[in-house]
């Protein structure tokens, strides 16, 4: 503090040392936050731009096999190698939806790569998708996510995922303070949202034991997701735009 105050005194500025407190923020140092675990993260910043600087790596040890002119193959090998980095342990993030659209855009662009499309060249969104057999990173995520979801709503529910949702939908449950993270259940209810059914939502503690009881039946709970990847694919603003970033 003695230090700051002298400092301070260069700009004619001053500091009662008495009656200011240090207080030291570890919020970036954290053993958890220091973690290099694809994933771990749980859909913050920092875990997406993890995802695309591993991904970039590998894409670019791979340099040489994007020249190739077996289109099928570097595909085969770039949903193995690189596309895996991506949506590894995904289904466990809350991502927003600016998140979804960084890592669709960051997807066509090495989309574009191993296909050798380079600007000034240029082919739209759908074109792209459809030359690589591919669909919006953002999609795949939400099947993944909602996959998870249903293996656990059909676990016991004693184990700590169960619990932990149980607790988040307790009403006497304190809530942090400040401006709401956007959490995985906030996540899940903004795509239930997009299938305009208020008889299906994540509110609430009854709202989690209604679709405990859909994922119940494998078979509905497949139907279920299939028609909440195709709202969410109708929703979608148009792919016909060209994408060079």
């Amino acid at each position: 503090m003695k230090d700051i105050e002298t400092s301070l005194k260069n700009f004619r500025l001053k500091v009662n040392v008495d009656k200011t407190e240090h207080t030291e923020l570890r919020k970036d140092k954290e053993d958890w936050k220091l973690t290099k675990k694809v994933g771990s993260l749980l859909g913050s910043k920092e875990d997406i731009d993890h995802r695309k600087h591993l991904s970039n790596v590998a894409l670019n040890k791979l340099s040489n096999i994007w020249n190739r002119p077996d289109k099928k193959t570097r595909i085969k090998l770039y949903n193995s190698l690189v596309k895996s980095i991506l949506l590894y342990n995904c289904g466990t993030s809350a991502l927003r939806t600016t998140d979804e659209k960084r890592l669709d855009s960051f997807h066509r662009r090495q989309l574009r790569r191993i296909l050798g499309i380079h600007y000034p060249n240029k082919i739209t969104n759908q074109s792209l998708y459809k030359k690589c057999s591919e669909t919006p990173l953002s999609l795949q995520i939400l099947e993944l996510r909602w996959r998870l979801f249903g293996h656990i709503l059909r676990r016991d529910n004693s184990i700590p995922a169960n619990l932990a949702m149980l607790y988040y939908f307790n009403e006497n449950s304190k809530r942090g303070r400040g401006r709401p993270t956007t959490t995985l259940p906030i996540t899940l209810n903004n795509d239930l949202k997009r299938l305009q059914n208020k008889d299906v939502q994540l509110t609430t503690k009854e709202d989690l034991h209604k679709l405990q009881k859909i994922a119940s039946q494998r078979r509905e709970w497949i139907n279920f997701t299939e028609e909440m990847k195709r709202t969410a694919e109708a929703a979608r603003p148009d792919d016909q735009a060209n994408g060079r970033h």
